[in-house]
């Protein structure tokens, strides 16, 4: 038995590929033959290691079921082996042989070009037939990139566990596992460039009887051949057979490939999917580096792949991904916010493919008046209110998704960021508004007072969205007012109280919500919460926040950042006045209802056993409630301290003389780096209410440390530590006025 599966193995070896090994030398063959002697159980991992030079050969075989090329490679690579050289040849039982391919030139390297696509052609062949019993053998040529020798036997361990995985159905979570180590070694490594990366791509339908060839030149990337044979997999694309030459710094990979039953690759869609994986996947290894999180990175790239090669009308666009820029976009995009890759994939490509490519627009910062004029110019068109709240939301969609890449991507700065977020939120809520009251008026005509003029009103911003001061992921918090009571100017009038609340409903269901609290529209700091009228009228409004209303002490700190958004001057200017009297009165803010407030929320709103960046002790929102506090007591008597956004006002209480240097200094350091920790929390999260700092030594941890810039865990952990406990202690220690 054992003797008739030696010669099965060695004489598959030799008839498929007789030509192939005739170029190898003795020693290549004879580890080969080891590798593939006697018979083979299920799943069973034959391991070779031999010093060779300054470095070391390395022969794996296996059940080619497993898809184990890429598994070993990238174990390998994490490992801190680089390949320098590798045969690798799927085998089955006794077929016959490939048409004979030329003999292999002395080595010699390739001159680099920019993507080449060249291709010779024959006549269509039949597959040839398979065998029964197929297995890979695999042979490299190692050296370290550290003085350290190898643990072998843990790197047998480990890919024969990764092996035993991908074969009973655990594929993805192999494949997850290597993603892992890789993306260790690849930290360590500190590779990336900034230029163009040199590539040539040759697709050969010529040379091989049985097989398509294809031949990518050019240097060494991190993670392509595990990239590139996955991507096959997800294509339905076997390999037969593939070479890995380096010759001085480049390097020069071969693939001899069939279809998934066997039979060789012609079709001209096929091919172009081909190029397009092997072209995209050389590119993005060549930024991996710089990605915060290359681990995330190549998973979200691998499903990238995995689902745009398979669809026609997507590998034509592909090729507009050679460029420099959009590939760096693309590895920080995808290694910083799985939220917002989600999101670009769940979404209609057509609409977010374009702001990826467009490197130009992604150095643009627009003013409120251009993102005005931009949806203006993209609505006009549109006929139906159902169209309009489309084209609105793919505006939406779009930009949002521009002004988030530029701060992935390190073109703007988090306070440059909070303000291009604000404006694009200001310009949606605007026309949102807008395309709403033109829908209300259609059917109820104009609202008018009793004094028969048109009513005013206004849409007024608070929180985050107030203080101009949004980030990745903030909701968005409204409050509407209209001029008075009245009647609208149709034969069957409604009152404007009831005109306004179905626009406001209306407007609710214009803007979608990306994700849960992300853009969400917040409107329960109206008067009375969720039990009052979604827009009050002017004196409603008055009354709740006169000195005998039912406004509460936490809705005067709110109210610190109110502003307005849009509407009509007379309208805004009494709505203004009245927040005015409420929350600067000559009513001292009571600083212990403000500490017990805070108890609460720490206590009933975070977890037992969580520090919440929000809401803990030492949170973002002491800082808040802290500045707020100084700004009602001393802005009853100085204007210039009524500003909605905490840094300004921050460094206006300092000038002003009412903060020393020190203490606005480490206001400003401690906010910015606490709101950095939220956004970056956010970011992968995708869920703004989830605002869990992760445990010190998880993996989440050490993943949020490099994807905030920090120099590792440790200084992350000390860096939040650091300032939370400044802002739990600033009652005490800096305490404002009572």
């Amino acid at each position: 038995m054992t003797s008739q599966a030696t010669s099965d193995a060695l004489d598959a070896l030799t008839s498929q590929w007789e030509d192939a090994l005739s170029e190898l030398d003795q020693s290549s063959v004879s580890i080969f033959a080891q590798l593939l002697e006697g018979e083979a159980t299920y799943g069973e991992v034959r391991m070779r290691v031999e010093e060779s030079g300054a470095g070391w050969r390395v022969g794996v075989s296996t059940d080619a079921r497993s898809n184990a090329l890429p598994l070993v490679a990238g174990l390998l690579t994490s490992n801190g082996l680089d390949i320098h050289q590798a045969d690798i040849f799927t085998i089955g039982a006794a077929s016959r042989p490939t048409t004979p391919l030329p003999r292999r030139q002395p080595p010699r390297r390739p001159p680099p070009s920019d993507f080449g696509w060249r291709r010779r052609r024959r006549p269509r062949s039949q597959p040839a037939t398979r065998g029964t019993q197929r297995r890979v053998a695999m042979l490299f040529d190692l050296s370290e990139r550290s003085a350290s020798i190898p643990g072998w036997d843990k790197i047998e361990r480990d890919i024969r566990t990764a092996v035993r995985d991908s074969l009973s159905g655990r594929t993805e979570s192999a494949t997850s596992a290597v993603i892992d180590r890789f993306a260790e070694a690849l930290r360590d490594a500190g590779q990336g460039g900034a230029d163009q990366l040199p590539i040539d791509i040759f697709t050969d339908v010529e040379s091989s009887e049985r097989h398509t060839l294809i031949t990518i030149s050019s240097i060494d990337t991190p993670g392509f051949l595990f990239s590139f044979t996955n991507a096959l997999a997800s294509i339905h694309v076997n390999i037969a057979r593939a070479t890995i030459r380096t010759y001085d710094d480049v390097v020069k990979d071969t693939f001899w490939l069939t279809d998934s039953s066997g039979g060789k690759i012609e079709d001209e869609h096929r091919l172009n999917q081909l190029w397009v994986a092997a072209a995209l996947i050389k590119q993005f290894t060549f930024y991996l580096p710089i990605a915060p999180d290359p681990a995330q990175a190549l998973r979200q790239f691998n499903s990238l792949t995995s689902q745009l090669l398979t669809m026609r009308d997507w590998t034509s666009k592909l090729h507009d991904l050679d460029s420099p820029d959009v590939m760096e976009t693309l590895a920080r995009m995808m290694g910083t916010s799985r939220f917002l890759w989600e999101d670009f994939l769940r979404m209609q490509h057509e609409n977010l493919f374009p702001v990826l490519l467009d490197s130009e627009s992604m150095e643009k910062s627009l003013s409120l008046r251009e993102l005005e004029v931009l949806i203006d110019s993209d609505i006009e068109a549109c006929e139906t209110h159902e169209e309009r709240v489309r084209v609105l939301n793919d505006f939406k969609d779009r930009e949002m998704f521009r002004v988030d890449l530029r701060y992935i991507t390190g073109r703007v700065d988090l306070g440059r960021f909070a303000r291009e977020l604000t404006d694009v939120a200001d310009a949606l809520i605007r026309k949102a508004f807008q395309i709403s009251y033109r829908l209300a008026s259609e059917r109820h005509g104009i609202p008018h007072t009793v004094s028969g003029s048109v009513c005013g009103w206004g849409i007024f911003a608070l929180g985050k969205f107030g203080g101009r001061d949004m980030g990745f992921g903030s909701d968005i918090e409204l409050m509407f007012v209209y001029e008075s009571e009245g009647m609208t100017d149709r034969d069957e009038p409604v009152p404007n109280s009831m005109f306004f609340e179905e626009v406001v409903r209306e407007f609710l269901n214009v803007l979608d919500t990306r994700q849960q609290g992300i853009f969400e529209i917040d409107m329960r700091l109206r008067p009375y919460g969720n039990k009052g009228p979604l827009a009050s009228s002017l004196a409603a409004f008055r009354g709740y926040y006169s000195p005998d209303g039912d406004a509460r002490q936490f809705e005067r700190l709110a109210m610190v950042r109110m502003r307005p958004v849009l509407g009509d001057d007379g309208l805004v200017s009494g709505v203004m006045s009245v927040r005015n009297t409420f929350v600067y009165s000559s009513q001292p803010i009571d600083v212990d209802d403000i500490l017990h407030m805070r108890h609460r929320q720490a206590s009933e709103l975070v977890k037992r056993g969580t520090l919440n960046a929000k809401l803990s002790r030492g949170g973002v929102v002491d800082i808040e409630y802290y500045v707020q506090a100084w700004q009602i007591a001393k802005g009853r008597s100085d204007c210039e301290l009524r500003l909605t956004n905490t840094l300004e006002a921050v460094e206006a209480l300092r000038l002003k003389g009412h903060f020393s240097e020190t203490l606005a200094i480490s206001l400003s350091e401690s906010y910015s780096m606490l709101r950095k920790l939220i956004d970056g929390l956010r970011m992968v999260r995708g869920n703004a209410k989830d605002l869990d700092i992760p445990n010190r030594d998880s993996k989440e941890f050490q993943s949020l440390a490099h994807r905030m810039s920090e120099h590792g865990a440790d200084h992350l952990s000390a860096h939040i530590s650091e300032h939370m406990n400044f802002s739990r202690l600033l009652w005490e220690e800096h305490p404002p006025p009572r």
